[in-house]
């Protein structure tokens, strides 16, 4: 990977989609390219339910989200689990994070939405 450039980590690299969504694009260290959804995905609504059946831990991914964001999403996730914030509420904070070029693409369930998979972690 001598002869590449690096471009991709001396860069902040995102790919516009046909909607005008920028999607992060980020390299490892073997050069591979993940690109990320413009949208988040969150399971904020399900906390309550992950915690009464026994789920101890939960993993907050974040990628280019700026310290303001990360405060706030962090705050806003043990404010649901403490129950001093509705999941609603923490909601409307995700939707307005910013990613690194300043704008807010929204969130979204993600692999939650899908009804079948969560049938199958019933069973």
């Amino acid at each position: 990977y001598l002869d590449c450039g690096h471009v991709c980590t001396r860069n902040n690299v995102h790919l516009r989609d046909q909607t005008g969504a920028d999607n992060l694009v980020l390299a490892d260290m073997g050069c591979r390219n993940t690109v990320f959804s413009s949208q988040s995905q969150s399971g904020v609504h399900s906390l309550g339910q992950w915690a009464e059946t026994g789920v101890g831990r939960i993993r907050i991914e974040l990628v280019d989200e700026g310290p303001t964001d990360v405060e706030n999403i962090v705050k806003g996730y043990l404010d649901v689990l403490d129950g001093t914030q509705k999941p609603s509420q923490v909601w409307e904070i995700l939707k307005e994070v910013k990613d690194s070029n300043g704008r807010a693409s929204g969130v979204s369930l993600g692999s939650f939405n899908n009804k079948i998979e969560r049938r199958a972690g019933e069973l």
